[in-house]
């Protein structure tokens, strides 16, 4: 039996309606249907409420004549009278860890709104409606006392100050692209909790680029977890061989004797950047929601003790929409939306790419303007970059990057990108800069 016991809840009741501070660091955990019994609930329900209009507790007499109000003066108001009595013969020695209390109403809490939310499910899975299953289980799993109420804005200058411009590059806790002139635009690189986005038309070397990020993040000693809906995990290990060891792919299939040398560099690299980790999880394209990705860190947090600092989605449009019957530009909002929140939830980076319309094809330089109705998947993210490459660029081995949004830095500028097809290397070209005019 879970120990949210008859007297338990009194000694709940007892604190919130005597104590200013525990009341304030429950009210948003606890709801009246909690309660086991309807007085308990009742009387909660009314110090919420006098507390929401006077932002103080009531008394006890308060509480009474609330009450009589709204059931009427038919005799059953003997019982709150009595249940009060009760509330306030509980001795202060048996309730003194205010803390275990706090703790005890936290998990309780959870419990309670985890099975508010599994049994609504049955009516959401009837109507098909499996984003608002997954918002409601989320919101249940995500209950807790705010310990960490914010910045005091005042209070923290020296601090902020230290963190945000006086640490050099090296010493803050940036993630670097893999272009240098795009670091510096960004400030020297992405800050956890926040997205990127690689935009571009198919066959314009979406998941080639998100592959070298990858390899860029491991030699920057970060975990990394590479979900890819598009190619098998073999496949994407072989693109990571051949970028990380800078031997062709061609050559380990036709020469025996270069798996030696992949292997002595893959040594190497590991032990260079020993931090440095990598899980590569395909999942199944058209099928995987967001909760899917959540519930794969969950495994890896639980079972494997893997927590990674970036996360590499290859590619959102292979996601699936929680909600049926959103529209599909309304889907992919949502899916990016949901992605950043597991970017805020699990204090990490993500990188993740999407598709153009017809139109990227057709132009030298894809902007917002070629997304159409699927910009709304570049307003959550906090860098998106398009990739532009017509027939002569593909054939000389470049590529041209296109800063469409830099949250926290400068915009609308090309780099000039080099890709070596052996060893599917990319690396920034050597030609200057252009700034869109």
């Amino acid at each position: 039996m879970y120990p949210f016991s008859s007297n338990v809840q009194r000694g709940i009741i007892y604190l919130l309606k005597g104590n200013h501070d525990f009341f304030t660091q429950i009210s948003s955990l606890i709801k009246s249907q909690y309660f086991e019994y309807p007085t308990h609930a009742r009387i909660y329900e009314t110090v919420h409420k006098y507390y929401d209009e006077y932002l103080m507790l009531p008394t006890d007499d308060f509480i009474i004549e609330d009450i009589r109000r709204e059931i009427g003066d038919n005799g059953k108001i003997s019982d709150y009278v009595e249940e009060l009595e009760d509330i306030n013969a509980i001795s202060p020695e048996s309730i003194e860890n205010k803390e275990y209390v706090l703790d005890l109403v936290e998990d309780f809490a959870k419990k309670e709104a985890l099975k508010s939310a599994i049994k609504d499910s049955i009516i959401h899975l009837k109507n098909e409606n499996y984003g608002a299953i997954e918002g409601n289980i989320r919101e249940a799993l995500t209950i807790s006392r705010q310990v960490d109420v914010g910045q005091k804005y005042f209070a923290e200058v020296t601090e902020r100050f230290r963190r945000l411009y006086e640490l050099p590059e090296s010493e803050r806790d940036v993630f670097k692209s893999m272009v240098p002139t795009l670091n510096r635009a960004i400030e020297g690189g992405l800050q956890r909790k926040e997205i990127a986005m690689v935009v571009a038309p198919p066959g314009v070397g979406k998941s080639l680029f998100l592959a070298n990020q990858c390899v860029q993040s491991m030699m920057e000693n970060r975990k990394v977890l590479y979900i890819s809906m598009e190619m098998s995990e073999d496949r994407v290990a072989q693109r990571l061989d051949s970028i990380a060891s800078l031997i062709p792919q061609r050559k380990m299939k036709t020469d025996p004797t270069s798996l030696i040398k992949v292997k002595e560099r893959l040594n190497i690299f590991k032990q260079k950047f020993s931090e440095g980790d990598l899980v590569i999880k395909e999942l199944p394209c058209g099928v995987t929601t967001v909760h899917g990705i959540r519930a794969l860190l969950s495994i890896l947090r639980n079972h494997e003790r893997f927590e990674p600092d970036v996360i590499i989605v290859d590619y959102i449009g292979l996601l699936k929409a929680g909600d049926k019957g959103m529209a599909k530009y309304e889907a992919m909002e949502q899916i990016v939306s949901d992605l950043r929140g597991i970017a805020q939830e699990n204090n990490c980076v993500i990188w993740t790419a999407t598709q153009t319309n017809r139109q990227g094809r057709n132009v030298r330089l894809i902007t917002d303007s070629e997304l159409g109705d699927s910009y709304g998947q570049v307003r959550p993210v906090d860098l998106a970059i398009s990739l532009n490459q017509n027939r002569e660029e593909y054939e000389d081995g470049t590529m041209r990057l296109y800063a469409m949004k830099v949250r926290n830095g400068r915009a609308f500028f090309t780099v000039p990108l080099s890709i070596n097809y052996s060893t599917l290397r990319i690396e920034e070209g050597e030609d200057d800069v252009e700034e869109e005019m």
